[in-house]
């Protein structure tokens, strides 16, 4: 009989691949396989791993799942454009002048950085 332990590996390893979207049948194989443990033995940790992730809420809140606001990656670029004109960077700052005009097109404000000369 496997120690307490060796059974919370199992279901940590479980829940790791299960988090990453590894198929239930898949894990339960590669437990078997890394482990050395029966089929049922794998589907028991598995079903205990599974319970574990939905009983958890150490996932993001819902505002950190969003991605950045356009504000945010505009405030981005401009540093980013400051800084390769510190530099001299001529063809990052093209790149990232061709960057700002497309968050500029996101949010719908008008003139782009290219219309500004």
């Amino acid at each position: 009989m496997a120690s307490q332990i060796e059974t919370q590996q199992r279901q940590s390893y479980a829940r790791a691949l299960l988090e990453t979207g590894v198929p239930v049948a898949v894990v339960a194989t590669m437990l078997c396989a890394r482990h050395n443990v029966s089929r049922s033995s794998a589907y028991r940790d598995v079903t205990a791993a599974h319970k574990e992730i939905s009983a958890s809420d150490d996932g993001p809140a819902a505002a950190e799942q969003n991605g950045p606001a356009p504000e945010e990656i505009e405030a981005l670029l401009s540093h980013r454009l400051a800084v390769a004109c510190a530099t001299g960077e001529a063809k990052d700052i093209a790149a990232i002048v061709k960057s700002i005009d497309t968050v500029k097109r996101w949010r719908g404000t008008g003139q782009a950085h290219s219309h500004w000369a």
